[in-house]
C-alpha cells in the first residue's frame, strides 16, 4: 500500500478579516532531551496539534552533545481552530523523508489562554520525566492578526495512513519494551514494524525506514537477550545503507546502525569479519560527525565501537 505524502497548505490570509487572531510562536530551544527507547535520533522536533485534522511542526534540529537543541524556528496557529492545542517533543529517525511522526518524547495539553498567559517573554514549558531528568522546551508567543500572518508557517493536514499509523505504533511499544522488559511489548512493536515492512516493497520510498526500524527493534531484543537473531537485523541494517548511499542525508545514520549491529555481534560470536567490517565503518563515519553533536559524542564513547579498532 503506497503512503500518500501529506499536502502542504497555507491558510488563506487577508486584511479584510482583522479581528481573526493568530498566535505566533517561536520555537527557541530544547534541553535534557533524552530518547525514551534509547534510540539514535537523526534530529528532534516540536509538533502541535491544533485541531483533529492539522498539526503544524518546527524544522528537525540535531540533538547536541549535551543533549539540547537549538531550534530558532517560527510558526504561526490560528487560534480559533480548537478550544486547546497539543504541545509533543518528537524524536525524528531521518533527516529525509519521514515516515510516521517519530518517538514521542512528551506531550502536554493545553489551552491557548494558558499559552498566551505567558506574555510577550521566553518561557519554558516543561514535560513529564523522561529516564531521570524533566525535558522542557523554550518557548515565545505574540497575538497576530491575519494581515500580519502572511509569512506564516506551512501546515500538514493529518492524512490517515495505515503505514504511518503502523510507524507510530511501532514507536510507542518499542519505548513501552525498553521501559517494561516485557517480551510481549518487544514483539508486538516487531509485528508493527514487520506489517510496514510487508507494504513497502523494493522500490518503495519509505522502504529504507521500514528496514531500519525492524532491523532496530531485532537489536534491542538482542542486547537485551529477549531475541537471538541478530543476523536478520544485520541484514535489514545492510540493506538499508544500500538505500542510502553517500550524500543521502540519512547516509551516516545508517552507517551507524550497522556498525552497531556488527560490534555486538563480534562481542557475542566472536566473528573476525565483523570487527574488520565495523573498523572500516567507523573510520569511514567519524569525518560525517560533527563536533558538538549527540552523535558524534555518543559514537565516539561507545565501547561496542572502541572494540573495532
Amino acid at each position: 500500500m503506497m503512503c500518500v505524502v501529506p499536502d502542504l497548505f497555507r491558510p488563506t490570509i487577508t486584511c479584510s478579516s482583522l479581528e481573526e487572531r493568530y498566535i505566533r510562536l517561536e520555537v527557541i530551544s530544547g534541553k535534557n532531551l533524552r530518547i525514551p527507547s534509547w534510540r539514535m535520533p537523526a534530529g528532534i522536533y516540536v509538533s502541535i496539534d491544533v485541531d483533529s485534522r492539522r498539526h503544524c511542526k518546527s524544522a528537525i534540529s540535531v540533538l547536541l552533545s549535551d543533549k539540547s537543541v537549538v531550534w530558532g524556528d517560527t510558526i504561526t496557529l490560528p487560534s480559533h481552530s480548537s478550544p486547546a492545542l497539543s504541545v509533543e517533543i518528537r524524536a525524528s529517525y531521518e533527516l529525509g523523508r519521514m515516515l510516521g511522526g517519530g518517538e514521542v518524547i512528551g506531550e502536554l495539553q493545553m489551552s491557548w489562554d494558558e499559552l498566551l498567559d505567558h506574555g510577550d517573554h521566553p518561557f519554558d514549558l516543561f514535560f513529564p520525566t523522561v529516564r531521570g531528568v524533566q525535558p522542557s522546551i523554550t518557548l515565545k508567543v505574540a497575538v497576530v492578526h491575519a494581515c500580519n500572518a502572511q509569512n506564516s508557517a506551512l501546515f500538514d493536514s493529518l492524512v490517515d495512513c495505515e503505514i504511518s499509523r503502523d510507524t507510530d505504533v511501532g514507536y510507542a511499544r518499542l519505548a513501552k519494551y525498553v521501559r517494561s522488559r516485557r517480551v510481549p511489548d518487544l514483539n508486538d512493536a516487531v509485528q508493527h514494524f514487520q506489517l510496514v515492512l510487508n507494504q513497502c516493497p523494493v522500490g518503495h520510498q519509505d522502504r529504507a525506514t521500514a528496514l531500519t526500524n525492524l532491523a532496530w527493534v531485532l537489536l534491542k531484543g538482542y542486547i537485551r537477550n529477549d531475541l537471538q537473531d541478530i543476523d536478520t537485523a544485520t541484514s535489514l541494517f545492510r540493506d538499508a545503507l544500500a538505500l542510502r548511499p553517500k550524500h543521502h542525508p540519512d547516509h551516516p545514520l545508517s552507517l551507524y546502525n550497522l556498525t552497531e549491529a556488527l560490534t555486538w555481534r563480534h562481542s557475542r560470536k566472536r566473528t573476525a569479519g565483523d570487527v574488520r567490517e565495523a573498523a572500516q565503518l567507523y573510520h569511514e563515519l567519524l569525518p560525517l560527525c560533527t563536533e558538538s553533536t549527540y552523535f558524534r559524542t555518543v559514537f565516539v564513547r561507545s565501547p561496542n565501537v572502541h572494540k573495532s579498532q
